[in-house]
C-alpha cells in the first residue's frame, strides 16, 4: 500500500464502491446476498447490499441490527438514511464501519457502532467530503460507540459546559454547527480534557478567536485550550484567529493549543494569525499522537506550523497545505520536531528566516530523538538564512523521504538552500530531492542538488538530487562538506543541475568522496550502484523516470 493518507482514503472508498467483495454496503440499490431475521440482518455471502429504503421500514416498526461477518467484513453506508421512529439501530461489523452519506436520527431515537466484533484492525470513519455524518435532532437520544455511552451537545457553549463538569466525560457534535454566534477572546473550552470528543463528522465552522484580553490573564487560541484525552472525527471550516502582540498573548492552534492524547481524523481549514508568538494550523504542541488528520490554512506567526508548531509526539499519515510564514521560523507541517512524523505531507509555501517544506528544525535532545519517515514535501520554501525543501536545519534521522518544491535563501549575508536540507548534521539515507535550489548572489551563500551545507557528522547514503542549482558557491548534491567521510552511493544529475562538471559533486571539496554525478540518461537507465532495490522502483511513468521510494513514491 502507497504511504500516504489520500491512497488510505481511496482505497477506503474503493473497498465500499458498488458491487465490492469485501463490504456490505446499505445504499439504494436492490438488496442481495443479505438476510433478516427477528430484526438481524446479515450477509450470506460476499458483494452484498441492504436496500436503504428497506431498512426504513423496519426502523419505523422495530430495533434493527445489520451485523456483517467474515464474508462481508466492513460495513458501508453509502447512501442517505434517516428515520423518526424510537427504535434503535445497530452497526455492528466485523472489522470497519465507513460513513460515506449522512445519517439521520430525526426521533428520539439511538444508534450503536460496533467495529472489530471478531475481526481486527477495523475502525469506524466519516467521510466529510460525500457528507458522511451522523445527526441526531434531539440530544436526548442516544450514541453508544464500542460500548461506551456519550453525551449529545449541539454547541461549543454547551459542550465547555459538561466538560467543566465532567473533564473526563464522553461527548459527541450532535449536528452541524455555525459559530458564527460568538467571537472568542481565548479557548472556550478551557478546561483540560481528558474524555473523548467524538464530531461524528459534524463540522464546526466559522470559529473565531479575536481582540484582546485584560492583563493578567492569558491568550491561549484554540477550541480546546488542552487535551490528554481523544478528539476525533472533528472538522473545523472557515477557522478565524486573529491575535495582536501584547503582554497577554500566547500560543495558538485551531483544535487545541496543547495536546498530549489522541487527535484521529480532524480537519481544520481557514487563517490563524498570532503575531508576537507561535502558533500552528491544528495543535500548538503535541505531545501525544496525531493520525489520519488535516489542514488547509494560512497561519501567520514569529514561529510558525501549517499542522503542528512543536512536535514531541508522533504523527502519522497526516498532511498540511496552504500557507505558512513565521518572522524566526516555519515548517509546512511543523516548525520543530523532536518526535516522529511519518508518512506525512506538505504542500505548504513557506516563508521565514529559517524556512523548511515540511519541518524547520528537526532535532535531537538528551531525551528525544526526531525522526522524519516516509514524507515529502512539495511547496515553496523561502529562507533569508536557512532554506530547505524538507527541512531548514537538520540534527536527526531524515529516512525515505523527498522534496519537489523549491528552496530559495535570499539572505546576502550568508544564507544555505538545500533541495532537500539546508543544513545537515546527522543522517539522511535513501531520499532525494527535484526542485530548483537557489540562495542569493553574496559569495558568503552556499547551495546543493540536496544539502547546502554538510556539517560534521553529517552522513548521507543512497540519496540523489535532480533540481537545477543557482549560487555563487555550489555543488550538484551538496554546497559545502565538513564531513567528506559521511557520504556514500551519493548521486546528482549532470544535465538537469546545471552543474556538468563531474568534479563539483559538492562546492567545495571538489571530487568529494561517495558522490557521482550521472548524466539524466544514466540517472533513467537503472537504479544507480549501492541503491536497494528492495527500497527503490524505476518506471518510465513514475517521477520523471528517476528512482522513486516505493514505500513513498511520488502523487501521481
Amino acid at each position: 500500500m502507497r504511504h500516504n493518507k489520500s491512497v488510505t482514503v481511496t482505497a477506503a472508498a474503493c473497498l465500499l464502491a458498488g458491487g465490492a467483495h469485501a463490504a456490505m454496503t446499505i445504499s439504494n440499490a436492490k438488496t442481495k446476498n443479505v438476510t433478516c431475521t427477528s430484526g438481524v440482518c446479515t450477509p450470506t455471502r460476499g458483494n452484498a447490499n441492504l436496500n436503504v429504503g428497506e431498512l426504513q421500514t423496519m426502523l419505523a416498526s422495530s430495533d434493527v441490527t445489520v451485523k456483517s461477518n467474515a464474508a462481508a467484513p466492513n460495513i458501508g453506508i453509502l447512501d442517505p438514511l434517516t428515520w423518526a421512529s424510537s427504535h434503535r439501530l445497530a452497526l455492528d461489523s466485523h472489522e470497519s464501519i465507513n460513513v460515506r452519506a449522512p445519517i439521520v436520527i430525526e426521533g428520539t431515537s439511538g444508534i450503536t457502532l460496533i467495529t472489530n466484533d471478531g475481526g481486527t484492525g477495523g475502525d469506524y470513519n466519516f467521510n466529510t467530503a460525500t457528507s458522511g455524518s451522523i445527526t441526531f435532532w434531539d440530544t436526548a437520544s442516544s450514541l453508544i460507540i464500542n460500548g461506551k455511552s456519550f453525551t449529545l451537545v449541539k454547541d461549543i457553549s454547551a459542550l465547555a459546559s459538561e466538560i467543566a463538569t465532567d473533564p473526563s466525560g464522553d461527548y459527541a457534535l450532535a449536528a452541524l454547527y455555525d459559530a458564527s454566534v460568538q467571537t472568542y477572546k481565548t479557548s472556550p473550552i478551557p478546561t483540560p480534557f481528558a474524555g473523548i470528543f467524538e464530531g461524528l463528522g459534524n463540522p464546526i465552522s466559522n470559529f473565531t478567536i479575536g481582540g484582546s484580553l485584560r492583563r493578567g490573564r492569558l491568550l491561549i487560541a484554540g477550541l480546546f485550550a488542552s487535551t490528554s484525552g481523544t478528539l476525533r472525527d472533528v472538522t473545523l471550516t472557515n477557522v478565524s484567529i486573529s491575535t495582536a502582540k501584547s503582554r497577554s498573548s500566547g500560543p495558538a492552534g485551531a483544535l487545541a493549543v496543547y495536546n498530549s492524547g489522541s487527535i484521529v481524523n480532524a480537519a481544520v481549514s481557514g487563517t490563524i494569525s498570532n503575531s508576537g508568538n507561535e502558533a500552528g494550523g491544528l495543535v500548538d504542541s503535541n505531545a501525544g499522537t496525531i493520525v489520519r488528520s488535516s489542514t488547509n490554512v494560512s497561519v501567520i506567526a514569529d514561529h510558525a506550523g501549517g499542522l503542528v508548531r512543536d512536535n514531541g509526539g508522533t504523527i502519522s499519515w497526516s498532511s498540511a497545505a496552504g500557507s505558512v510564514t513565521g518572522v524566526d521560523e516555519a515548517g509546512g507541517l511543523a516548525d520543530s520536531n523532536v518526535g516522529t512524523i511519518s508518512d506525512s505531507s506538505a504542500q505548504a509555501d513557506v516563508g521565514a528566516t529559517r524556512a523548511g517544506g515540511l519541518v524547520e528544525n528537526n532535532k535531537s535532545t538528551v531525551n528525544n530523538k526526531g525522526t522524519i519517515l516516509r514524507c515529502h514535501a512539495s511547496g515553496l520554501a523561502s529562507g533569508a538564512v536557512f532554506a530547505g525543501g524538507l527541512v531548514a536545519i537538520n540534527g536527526s534521522d531524515i529516512v525515505q523521504s523527498f522534496a519537489t518544491g523549491a528552496a530559495i535563501a535570499s539572505s546576502d549575508s550568508g544564507s544555505t538552500a538545500g533541495g532537500l536540507v539546508g543544513f545537515n548534521s546527522c543522517g539522511i539515507m535513501q531520499s532525494y530531492a527535484t526542485g530548483e535550489v537557489q540562495s542569493d548572489s553574496s559569495s558568503h551563500n552556499r547551495a546543493g542538488g540536496l544539502i547546502g551545507l554538510n556539517a560534521r557528522r553529517g552522513r548521507v547514503s543512497e540519496s540523489f538530487s535532480s533540481g537545477p542549482v543557482t549560487s555563487p558557491f555550489r555543488g550538484g548534491f551538496l554546497g559545502l562538506d565538513r564531513w567528506i567521510d559521511g557520504q556514500q552511493f551519493d548521486y546528482w544529475n549532470l544535465d538537469t543541475s546545471k552543474v556538468s562538471n563531474p568534479h563539483q559533486g559538492a562546492g567545495q571539496p571538489l571530487d568529494d568522496p561517495g558522490i557521482t554525478g550521472l548524466t539524466d540518461a544514466q540517472l533513467k537507465s537503472a537504479l544507480p550502484a549501492g541503491f536497494d532495490p528492495n527500497v527503490w522502483g524505476q518506471s518510465a511513468s513514475i517521477n520523471n523516470g528517476w528512482p522513486y521510494l516505493l514505500a513513498n513514491p511520488p502523487p501521481q
